[in-house]
Order: C-alpha cells, then structure tokens, then sequence
C-alpha cells in the first residue's frame, strides 16, 4: 500500500514536469523536481505547482482529526523559498519528538512554530517587527548567512520580521522570523500558511553552533524556550507559545454517547448566569483541556454548599424523627450537634462526594460507563496517572465513591504545583500533554456531572 501511494506521487510529479499534461501548470524547476522527489520518498506527498506556490500533501504526524478531515488539505510553500529548503533536505530533517517543529543534527539547528496567545498571527508579526535585540548580536544569521532559512515574502504588508538574540558564553544564537520551508511542510495542517491571506507563521529557530543530536538539542532547548517566552510576555508584552504534535487520541467529544435532540424549545432550564457561563466555556475550551475539566469542576463547586446542607437537614430531621430521640438526652443532642460540625468542617472531597450522592442519578452513571468508546480508559493501564481507577462493577467500593475520588485527584493534579509537600508523588496534569490529550473521556464524565447537578437543582425546593 505504501509503494501504492509513493508511485502515485511521483506520477503526479512526472505530470507537473510533462509541459505538454493539461494538469502540469507551470514548468516546474530543476530543483523544483529534485526537492518534490525527495519529499515523495519521505512519504510527503507532492501535489502540484500553483500560482507562486508548490502544494504537497500534509505530513503524517500532522493529520486532522477524523472530525475535521477534508480530501482537499494542502500545505504550500512559495517557489522563492525552494532553495532554503533544498538546502535543509540536503542536511537531513527530522521532526522534533513532541513539539511541533524541526531538527537538523548536521547543522546543530532546531526550529519551533511559535503561536499567538488570543492575538492574531498578523499582530505577532508586528510586534516582533517592533521590538529590538538588547545588544548587539554578533551570529552570522543577523546578517541573513549561514542557513538563514526563513520564508522572505515579497509582500510588504506581510513583511519579513526577524529578531535575532545571541549568548558567546553558551555559543547559542536564538532567530524568530518567518518559518522556514521545511518547518512550514512537517508542521502545517495544511490551511494554517495561506499566503494569498497574508498568515505566514513565525518560528523559533536555535543555532547551537555546532553538530548535535536531536535529543540533546531538545533537552538543552526546553529551558531556553520557556524562558524567553516567559519574558517575552512579561518584558515586552508578547504572548506565544510552542504546541506539541496534534494527540493521537480519538475520544475527543465522542459521538453518540449523549442523546440529542432536534427540536429548540423556550428555555424552562433556570441556570444561574455565572454557572451557564463556565459551563459555555468548558465547551468552547478544545485547546485546553484541563481548563476544559476545571471549568466544569467549578460548576460543580458552585453546588457544593447547598447539597452539604441539604444533607445534613435530612439527617438532623431523620434523628429528630426518631421516636427514641429525647432532647433531654444529652447523647442524642450530640448527635444532632456533631451532624452539623461535619457538614461545616467538611473536606472538599467529602463535599464532591456529597453532591454526587444528593444530585447525580446512579442509573445516569452507570450508563455513562457502559459506552464503548472510553475502550479502558478508566481501568488499570489507562492514560492519566496518580489517580483512581473505575469498575462500576466493584462491590467493595460504590460507583460515587469512585467517581468522586477520581474527579478530585484529576482536579488536584491540575491545580497543584509539583513542589507542593502534599502532592510530590504525582506530577501536574499540564495542557501540553499526553495526558491532556487523553483527557477527553474525563471531561465528559465532569460534564455529565455538572448537568446532572444543574437538573437536580431546578428540582430542589
């Protein structure tokens, strides 16, 4: 099947050379050809020449998500820009293991895409356009030397921002411009770089001054990377960020597991505003998904007082009622004061788990669990570490119980620093994660919650 694909593109190849093929476009180049058929055989499919581009097919490690799959996806890079990129296929590229960016060990050089943070990508440019290297830089590359690969626009509404910073002591160079060629085909999903739309994307590139591997370049790079996009936000008022490769997950907002209905009814659901809002952006947060989680958490906390409460009445009224309840018996006065105590003092674990138990339905639950599509995750081997597993079938332990104790630990690890004494064994749940990724069947659960708890609360008198 591999072969299959591979003769297929460089059929495509051959047509765009064949002047003479209605499907050839423009003459495609000496290097032109040499760079598609390179491409080809790293499995990076070559689609064609258009206008002042060439378009090839997305890499594999940057496919969509089945919900976002289209047949027509096609990264492109300018023609202009060939040469850096057969220069840079030349040296040997590789993608970076978990950030979404390129290697090349032969020139000790490694490339990061670099995004806005609620800023659009014209509004980084500018700013980076804007601000000044404190010093002088004394690399090669501020001179546009020495595999200065950045994508040059001759569009001068794009631009060509380019801030250049150097360390002698560590021998490192450090170049946010334009991405390159190479960095634009292995880290694009193919509608992110439209040059007719004016959103070529920038990178962080990192010149180590010498040979390297790609592990040891990514491990010294990590520090260096947070730390300047740390001042850059705090110094000078620019918010990026890097992105790690997109999850291989699938259970991304399962389809099928919630019944939908197609009729729009008057609202009769009574929401406090405040909690309708969380809930809206616990949905909207795709690209978060801890921020996902805790938003729903909070819509649970929100709750968590008036179900203590509501406890702790049905218990001092079940004792209350008790025909062997005597209020000269100082016991049983006792009892009544210690329920009261308890629902004060309680712990918010024992407050989650109070709500679940005054608000959830259990049959909610259990069917909740039964949907294949959750295929283990919340069984021993799962993805997300340091937390309880789930076995509605457990008869030691009650299905809240369980729910309860999980949905607090991911919470935990969520907003719990690594050096804090009481978590040192288990590590922070951060949104660039494997485990955010695989995050998804954990927020629908906190989400089934949230409405369950909502429902029981237009009920509540």
């Amino acid at each position: 099947m591999e072969e299959e694909e591979e003769d297929e593109s460089l059929e495509i190849l051959e047509e765009s050379i064949d002047d003479s093929s209605p499907k050839s476009g423009p003459t495609l180049t000496d290097v032109e050809k040499s760079v598609a058929r390179t491409l080809a055989e790293n499995k990076i499919r070559f689609l064609g020449p258009e206008g002042p581009t060439l378009k090839f097919e997305p890499f594999e490690r940057m496919s969509r998500p089945e919900r976002l799959s289209r047949s027509n996806w096609a990264v492109k890079i300018l023609r202009s820009g060939v040469h850096s990129l057969r220069e840079q296929l030349d040296l040997g590229v590789q993608p970076q293991s978990n950030i979404r960016g390129i290697a090349i060990s032969a020139a000790g050089y490694l490339e990061t895409l670099l995004f806005s943070n609620g800023l659009r990508v014209a509004s980084l440019n500018t700013l980076i356009r804007r601000l000044t290297a404190d010093g002088i830089c004394e690399c090669s590359h501020a001179d546009g030397d020495a595999h200065s690969w950045a994508t040059t626009s001759s569009n001068p509404r794009i631009g060509n921002p380019s801030l250049h910073l150097s360390d002698e002591v560590q021998n490192l160079c450090i170049e946010i411009s334009n991405a390159s060629p190479a960095c634009t085909l292995y880290t694009s999903f193919g509608d992110s770089l439209n040059f007719y739309n004016e959103t070529i994307p920038l990178s962080l590139k990192i010149f180590f001054g010498e040979a390297s591997s790609t592990e040891a370049m990514e491990a010294r790079a990590e520090s260096i990377i947070s730390s300047l996009l740390y001042e850059l936000d705090v110094r000078n008022g620019m918010r990026a960020r890097t992105a790690r490769w997109p999850s291989r997950v699938t259970s991304r907002r399962a389809e099928g597991f919630e019944h939908r209905d197609n009729f729009v009814r008057f609202p009769e659901t009574q929401v406090n505003p405040e909690m309708a809002t969380l809930f809206g952006f616990a949905g909207s947060a795709i690209d978060n998904p801890p921020l996902s989680f805790l938003s729903y958490y909070q819509v649970l906390e929100f709750y968590f007082p008036a179900a203590v409460k509501r406890s702790a009445l049905r218990r001092v009224s079940k004792e209350l009622s008790d025909p062997r309840f005597n209020k000269g018996n100082k016991e049983d006065l006792l009892r009544i004061l210690k329920i009261g105590e308890r629902s004060l003092n309680a712990a918010e674990a024992s407050q989650l788990k109070t709500l679940i138990e005054e608000c959830v339905r259990t049959e909610q639950l259990e069917e909740f669990f039964t949907f294949p599509a959750w295929d283990g995750h919340f069984a021993k081997g799962g993805p997300i570490q340091g937390v309880s597993l789930i076995n509605p079938k457990n008869p030691q332990s009650p299905l809240v119980s369980q729910v309860a104790d999980r949905i607090y630990k991911i919470r935990n690890r969520i907003v719990h620093a690594k050096d804090d004494p009481k978590f040192e064994d288990v590590p922070a749940l951060l949104p660039q994660s494997e485990e955010a990724d695989a995050l998804w069947p954990d927020i629908e659960l906190a989400r089934l919650l949230a409405s369950e708890v909502i429902l029981d609360s237009q009920t509540t008198v």
